[in-house]
């Protein structure tokens, strides 16, 4: 009797920050959030793997705008400057870190401070520099709303020069080298295939392909990350 075989598809697509959030280097990198409707959860895209790991983010990363809106250029760029090297003197000590990076993510430091890209600060005669405030997600800084106050609470330490101010984003996520995570997440999908096919009888094996694609990662919770790969499988007789 001709058996069918029976092809389990699991794809994920869509990128997790506007830059791909798949692993390229050994940086840390940003996860946001992005809301969709599997089971009423807010965290998880329905197209998205389905099968992958989920562990705890390494840090809350919280966007901070350093603007002046002085009508000199340069007037600005002194202001934009002098309050960014403060922001650096007051994190010294307070248990937040800046990084800077659209992608993956570098300390900003005296010495490389004034290296950051100047953009448009979305009126006439004012530009801003985005930095992060780093907060490592840990027993004592579990929730995003504690990771909020605390950045909060250091960014008006900050003093302005002239015409200078600092606005905040939304925290988001990050973790470190997300490609260190690839075998366990192999391990992961191996172990959910062997699952399926064990499920028709011994006579099955299962065949996964696309291991090799690129890795993904999406926020799961307020402090947890998924990380997939897209995949799929199919179970057949031996």
């Amino acid at each position: 009797m001709n058996i069918q075989k029976l092809l389990i598809g699991l794809s994920a697509f869509g990128l997790i920050i506007p830059v791909g959030a798949h692993a390229q280097d050994s940086g840390a990198v940003i996860v946001t959030a992005q809301r969709s409707d599997r089971s009423s959860y807010e965290y998880y895209d329905d197209d998205q793997s389905a099968i992958g790991l989920t562990r705890t983010a390494d840090y809350f990363v919280k966007p901070m705008f350093v603007s002046s809106d002085s009508r000199d250029i340069n007037e600005r760029k002194q202001e934009l400057h002098a309050m960014l090297r403060a922001a650096i003197e007051r994190s010294r000590g307070s248990g937040i870190s800046l990084v800077a990076g659209s992608y993956s993510l570098r300390p900003v430091t005296i010495e490389n401070y004034e290296e950051l890209p100047l953009a448009y600060g979305g009126r006439p005669d004012t530009n801003r520099v985005q930095i992060y405030a780093r907060i490592p997600v840990d027993s004592s800084v579990q929730r995003a709303s504690d990771a909020d106050k605390l950045i909060e609470a250091f960014a008006k330490t900050i003093p302005a020069t002239g015409r200078s101010f600092i606005e905040t984003g939304t925290t988001a996520l990050a973790i470190d080298n997300p490609d260190q995570y690839r075998f366990a997440v192999v391990k992961e999908v191996a172990a959910e295939a062997k699952r399926y096919a064990g499920l028709f009888g011994s006579d099955y094996g299962v065949e996964i392909n696309g291991l090799d694609s690129e890795l993904y990662w999406q926020q799961a919770s307020e402090n947890e990350v998924f990380l997939y790969i897209e995949h799929s499988f199919k179970i057949a007789p031996k």
